[in-house]
Parts: structure tokens; C-alpha cells; sequence
């Protein structure tokens, strides 16, 4: 069934994993902690919202204050969620907020009240920023050790949330809503899109934006979400951090079967030009060669 993931793996469903509840945490208390939400605490945006750092007893917490447009049962929705997701993948919630306090504001002359939506939700600061830093910058140096075991830790994130039941789907998984921990664990962050899927793990829906580039052609030419939207994006994230670029290439333009040929071919190129023996690096003649190899064994099918 398509969306079908290994919910075995998952020792524990999700109803089980409430030992750390989100708390309650009001707007004048969050104030405190973000110097009114200042502009010097600002530490990233996004579509929804802004994400300030708070500091509290000492710690250092993220604190995401969404736009007044948000809509309010979409945000108490997302809350219920984050209160059952529980992983070492998953970025932790600490608490948050959702108030409705009246403010004096001018209309048609007159003062009048009006209601002014504060939601916001805290979670866990992640002092080494997210996966698009470190694709960015050519200078992280980060070993290929390192980035599979990203990429493996990003997959056990994403199996998790898929293997509740129902699913969770992330629908905006992107190299800026993975987060990285001292350790460089990452940890799947920003479920401003996020939703529960039911029957037969397929809805239609217009009513998200989501991130041209990672949404797959169902999204974008049906308006269609399932379980696999979020393994179309998870793809080209692998993609991005082989290739440093997330303009995959068409599928119907290049062959599969050629496209990872092509790919494993210039990687063993790569690494035997790069050989600290210099007596063991190829000659020119031999690199065009196999190159030439395949272009040739190509032709004559």
C-alpha cells in the first residue's frame, strides 16, 4: 500500500511517548526571555513565522512566534502532534503559547478592541544550525561518514513519523528544517505543514505552500499529498548533498539505470585522480577512455 513503512521498528507507539509534555508558556513570560523579541534575537524565518532565541535559567531555547495570520486551529492541531512525537530525530518541544489578548487599536476614529493572536511554540536550541549550512558551505569539510550518517539519521526521523497510525506527514522536509545537535545528530524541525493521514493514506488538498523543488509532481499537477511526499523530498535532499545542487535531474531525460552508472563512474574517476600517490593516479588518456566506454556501450543499444 503506498505509504507502507516498517511501523515494527517503532518500539513504541506513539501514544506512549508523553513523559515530556510540551508546557504551557504565556506571552509576558516569553517577552522576558527574548528581550521583547528583538531583532538581535532573531535566528532564523521561515512562511510561518520567526524564531527568536530565548534564553531561560541559564539555557539556551528557540522560541518560533508564527504570523497573526496563522491560523489558530492549524497551530492547536500542530501542538497536539509535537505533544505525541517523541524520537531522538525529531527536534524536542518545550512548551508554548496561545493567547488572544485584547488591544486598543484606532478605527474610523474611534479606539476599539481588538483581538491580537499570539502563537508560538518553544523547542530545543540546536547551537550547529541546519543541514543547509553545511551544504552551503563548501568549507565545512564534513566527511562522507559524516554525511551518510546525516542521512541515515534523517531516515529514521522520517520512518518514525510515518510509521505512526495514521501517518504523520511533514509535507515542507527541506535541508533548513533539519537541525543539528552537538553531535551533528540531525533532528527534523518545523511541522508548520504537518498533518495526520487517514483511509487510504492519500488526500487532496490546496491549502499549503510547501517548498518548490522538494514537492513531487502529484503535489504540484494534482494537488495530492500521501506518505510518499515526504520520501520525494527526503530524495532530494540525498541528492543536494551529493551533488550540491537539488536541480535533480528528469528521470524520463536520463535513464535510471544510466544516471547511477554515469554517477558511479565520475565518483571512481574522482577518487583515483585524487590518489596521494601521485604513480597511481590514472593518465588522461585512460580517464577519456572510461568516459568514452560508456558513451560508446550507450550508442550501440
Amino acid at each position: 500500500m503506498d505509504g507502507e513503512c516498517s511501523r515494527g521498528d517503532n518500539q513504541e507507539s506513539i501514544l506512549s511517548h508523553q513523559t515530556s509534555e510540551p508546557r504551557y508558556m504565556t506571552y509576558e513570560y516569553l517577552e522576558s526571555i527574548t528581550n521583547v523579541f528583538s531583532e538581535e534575537r532573531i535566528i532564523g524565518r521561515g512562511s510561518y513565522g520567526v524564531v527568536y532565541k530565548g534564553v531561560e535559567d541559564g539555557k539556551t531555547i528557540a522560541v518560533k512566534k508564527f504570523k497573526s495570520l496563522f491560523d489558530e486551529k492549524k497551530f492547536m492541531k500542530e501542538v497536539n502532534y509535537l505533544k505525541m512525537l517523541n524520537h531522538k530525530n525529531i527536534v524536542p518541544y518545550i512548551g508554548y503559547c496561545n493567547e488572544n489578548p485584547k488591544i486598543k487599536q484606532m478605527f474610523n476614529g474611534e479606539l476599539v478592541l481588538v483581538e491580537e493572536p499570539h502563537m508560538l511554540l518553544c523547542m530545543e536550541y540546536l547551537p550547529n544550525g541546519s543541514l543547509r549550512d553545511y551544504i552551503a558551505d563548501k568549507s565545512s569539510r564534513l566527511d562522507w561518514r559524516k554525511w551518510y550518517t546525516i542521512i541515515e539519521g534523517i531516515s529514521q526521523g522520517l520512518n518514525y513519523l510515518l510509521g505512526q497510525d495514521p501517518p504523520v506527514t511533514h509535507l515542507d522536509l527541506k535541508p533548513e528544517n533539519i537541525l543539528l545537535d552537538d553531535n551533528m545528530e540531525p533532528k527534523v524541525a518545523d511541522f508548520g505543514l504537518s498533518r495526520l493521514l487517514y483511509e487510504n493514506n492519500t488526500i487532496e488538498t490546496v491549502n499549503f505552500a510547501g517548498t518548490l523543488g522538494y514537492m513531487p509532481p502529484e503535489r504540484i499537477h494534482e494537488n495530492k499529498i500521501s506518505t510518499r511526499f515526504d520520501i520525494f523530498s527526503f530524495g532530494v535532499i540525498i541528492l543536494e548533498i551529493i551533488i550540491g545542487d537539488r536541480n535533480y535531474p528528469a528521470v524520463n531525460e536520463t535513464p535510471f539505470d544510466d544516471f547511477i552508472e554515469m554517477i558511479r563512474r565520475c565518483i571512481r574517476i574522482g577518487l583515483l585522480c585524487v590518489q596521494p600517490d601521485r604513480k597511481k593516479r590514472p593518465e588522461i588518456k585512460d580517464i577519456i577512455q572510461m568516459l568514452r566506454d560508456y558513451l560508446d556501450e550507450i550508442k550501440t543499444r
